[in-house]
């Protein structure tokens, strides 16, 4: 005969509703607070049977008043979701802009100024390193160059780090670094420069 499952006891449910405005790197600190708060108290530990009365040298047994540690009441686990004070914004650092390098003839012919135009950063860099390499046969190049070129093509110049998209290309196999800080354009870097010229 099957036992019948009926009701033994209550339950108490506790439901708090907030409404903060928090900084989106604070959300998974309060999420983890309500999710802790959500779990409810750890159910109280099981008492331990006391302890056997020991006698006394009469063999009376002794009485000892010791508070029994699991008496005290539980209370409610407070939660604080304040979210912590926000940290102040790293501001990038922005690299000087690199020095005009003199020696570059940028009028004689083919001008400088017949690469063509291109819109990335990207593009740009490779057409002035495939221009340098093959018509003022400079085969090591650094931001420096970079600069120049932008700068003798009007070029907009606010890039942060003109190493920076150097150091992109050479990661995508473009170029080469022979030491640091400088770089060598490749076949590949040459195949893509022309590919992008006749686009």
């Amino acid at each position: 005969m099957a036992k019948s499952s009926k009701p033994t006891g209550t339950s108490r449910i506790k439901f708090i509703m907030f409404d903060a405005e928090i900084a989106d790197d604070q959300i998974p600190m309060v999420t983890q607070a309500i999710t802790n708060a959500l779990r409810g108290p750890n159910p109280a530990p099981k008492r331990l049977p006391p302890a056997a009365s020991q006698l006394n040298g009469n063999d009376a047994a002794e009485e000892h008043d010791e508070p029994d540690l699991f008496d005290a009441l539980e209370e409610d686990e407070t939660v604080d979701v304040t979210p912590a004070a926000q940290k102040k914004k790293v501001q990038r650092r922005v690299a000087p802009k690199p020095q005009v390098v003199n020696e570059v003839d940028v009028t004689s012919d083919p001008p400088l100024s017949s690469i063509g135009t291109f819109k990335s950063n990207h593009k740009r860099y490779l057409a002035i390193a495939a221009w340098l390499h093959d018509h003022r046969s400079i085969e090591v190049i650094d931001e420096r160059h970079i600069y120049t070129c932008y700068r003798h093509l009007g070029w907009p110049t606010n890039i942060n780090d003109f190493a920076q998209p150097l150091r992109e290309l050479k990661h995508k196999q473009y170029f080469e670094s022979p030491e640091t800080g400088k770089y060598a354009i490749n076949q590949l870097g040459l195949a893509k420069a022309k590919e992008s010229s006749a686009t």
